[in-house]
């Protein structure tokens, strides 16, 4: 994917996710399987202080849900979405077929990994400190 791709940002945003945060949970197709313990493995060895990862369960689903799991509630929010179905207008967007956008956010995830991120300052991207704002970020798509 191009940078001047209106979806890049989402697809890095969603990818940063993934790599940084250790209180996200994601709901995906079998097919998908390997390919995330993969990148948990990826995350292991390029973060090798990291205690806690991403956890994952596989479903018949028609999309990726990347939910954020709390500490002092067992309800999952949905934070990030790979499908065509619309989420809420809070949740990061990928607006691609499923099987499209895991491929960008798999391979997004491997180029951010092999950065340096998230131990390095200014890989993560354009932008990639400051807090998502998926309204502008849906503006460039819809």
């Amino acid at each position: 994917m191009r940078m001047d791709d209106p979806l890049w940002p989402v697809v890095r945003e969603i990818s940063r996710l993934i790599l940084r945060r250790d209180d996200i949970h994601l709901i995906l197709p079998p097919e998908f399987k390997d390919d995330m313990q993969n990148i948990l493995l990826e995350i292991s060895d390029k973060q090798p202080s990291k205690v806690q990862f991403p956890t994952f369960e596989v479903q018949t689903t028609e999309g990726v849900f990347i939910y954020e799991r709390s500490r002092d509630n067992p309800l999952l929010s949905l934070i990030g979405y790979i499908g065509m179905n619309e989420p809420e207008a809070n949740v990061r967007w990928v607006k691609m077929s499923i099987h499209d956008g895991w491929k960008e956010v798999f391979n997004a995830i491997n180029e951010l990994h092999e950065a340096g991120y998230p131990g390095c300052i200014g890989c993560g991207g354009p932008q990639s400190e400051l807090p998502w704002n998926e309204g502008k970020s849906r503006s460039g798509f819809l």
